[in-house]
Order: structure tokens, then C-alpha cells, then sequence
């Protein structure tokens, strides 16, 4: 999934909250951030600016889709955060 099909797909995300608890790297840290919701909303800011919050939050998921089976809407958020992985790492590498 490109980067514009991944903002298109996450600007549909109602922030419901039934992802969260599915997600293994929120149910360890508690963070907000580092949950889908938390993910999927960093990821739609991404604008070429990065915090290493930020950084941190997109690469730490697993991507394993266990939020994915929870979400209401059918939302890819595993593809989300794959597009969104590929934009940090260009970010990061001054690529873009």
C-alpha cells in the first residue's frame, strides 16, 4: 500500500478503541501512542517533521494484525502502519 492509499484508509478510522486491546505492544506499555489508534493518528500527521516519539511509536508495532480482527470498519491498519514504516525510514534516511 502506497503512502496516499494509507491516508486515505486511515482518515476512516473512527477511534473507536475496540483495536487497542488486541494490540500486543499496548497491552505491554499503556501508552496511548503506542497503541493502533495512537499509531494510526501519528500516521496521518507524518508531514516530513519527526519526533523521535513519533519515530518510535510507527516502528515499534509488530504488524501483526491482531487490531486489524477487531476493527468494526475493516480498516488495513496493518498496512497503514507498513506504508507509514516506509515513510519513517525514508525520513530518517533523508530521502524524501
Amino acid at each position: 500500500m502506497r503512502i496516499e492509499q494509507a491516508l486515505e484508509e486511515a482518515s476512516k478510522c473512527a477511534f473507536c478503541g475496540f483495536c487497542e486491546f488486541a494490540c500486543p505492544t499496548y497491552r505491554a506499555l499503556r501508552v496511548r501512542h503506542m497503541g493502533p489508534r495512537g499509531r494510526v493518528t501519528i500516521a496521518r500527521l507524518l508531514d516530513g517533521r519527526l519526533t523521535s516519539t513519533a519515530a518510535a511509536s510507527i516502528m515499534t508495532c509488530l504488524a501483526c494484525g491482531a487490531c486489524e480482527a477487531r476493527c468494526p470498519l475493516g480498516l488495513k491498519i496493518a498496512s497503514i502502519l507498513r506504508a507509514a514504516k516506509a515513510r519513517v525510514t525514508a525520513l530518517l534516511a533523508g530521502t524524501t
